[in-house]
């Protein structure tokens, strides 16, 4: 495997759309803006210069490509991208690694049997507007634990769990859980930050007041449990000591 290089950083001729025109994003997911790979968007406008506003299928805001490294021209294309991929994966499928570990410089570890998702086909495969045999492209995965996308060889990835029922595994599950816990509880605050943003991209100051109010009550249940579980472990170190001191004593406890 290797890391991800942005499509940004590829040659390709990019060629000009028009109004109108139906394009398709075969970028990384995005997680600010909700775009998936393979998402239908409308050029919105004429173009300004070589930048592109698209209003994407489900979304109101605008998102112009062609302007910054963030959205580069190359992560559009006019023909729907193939659906089925090197491997016969498809797009979004929970995958496990099969290789062996590696480290790479960005401190990113990919490790033996690390489950993922299936972000879409590999640079190549985009530039190539999915034509030809499979045969010697890679497959982009978003993996656990990795900050980066990764191009895998589909031959190191599998439905199946290497690691199933092994300690390994069960220690990793009990991680997945407290992240996707975390993830669960910063989602309403994200949510409500999105919603301070207007129209022109700023803070809009007049709603400050309101998302305060309204995630108050979930800071004050999560202080009322932080509170009870100090409480709990305070609790339970005062029952050990007093077993210790009784077993000392050589008296029941």
């Amino acid at each position: 495997p290797h890391l991800d290089m942005p499509l940004s950083q590829v040659s390709q001729a990019v060629a000009r759309f028009r109004r109108g025109e139906t394009v398709y994003y075969v970028g990384l997911r995005s997680s600010t803006m909700m775009l998936e790979y393979g998402q239908r968007g409308v050029v919105h406008c004429d173009p300004e210069g070589e930048c592109y506003d698209v209003l994407f299928d489900g979304h109101s805001r605008i998102v112009r490509f062609g302007h910054d490294d963030d959205w580069p021209l190359s992560e559009l294309c006019r023909a729907p991208p193939p659906v089925l991929l090197a491997g016969r994966f498809t797009v979004g499928e929970t995958l496990y690694y099969t290789g062996d570990s590696e480290v790479f410089p960005c401190g990113d570890e990919l490790q033996h049997g690390c489950r993922g998702r299936v972000l879409g086909p590999d640079n190549d495969y985009v530039l190539a507007d999915f034509k030809g045999d499979d045969e010697g492209y890679c497959i982009r995965m978003g993996f656990e634990g990795c900050s980066n996308s990764l191009h895998v060889p589909p031959e190191e990835l599998s439905h199946d769990d290497p690691l199933a029922g092994t300690a390994l595994r069960r220690a990793r599950d009990k991680i997945r859980a407290r992240r996707e816990k975390e993830a669960e509880v910063l989602a309403p605050l994200a949510a409500a930050f999105s919603m301070l943003i207007g129209p022109d991209g700023r803070i809009a100051n007049e709603r400050v007041q309101s998302m305060v109010e309204g995630i108050r009550p979930m800071l004050d249940n999560l202080d009322k449990e932080a509170q009870a579980k100090r409480r709990e472990a305070e609790a339970r170190r005062q029952q050990l000591a007093e077993e210790l001191i009784a077993e000392e004593e050589g008296r029941p406890p």
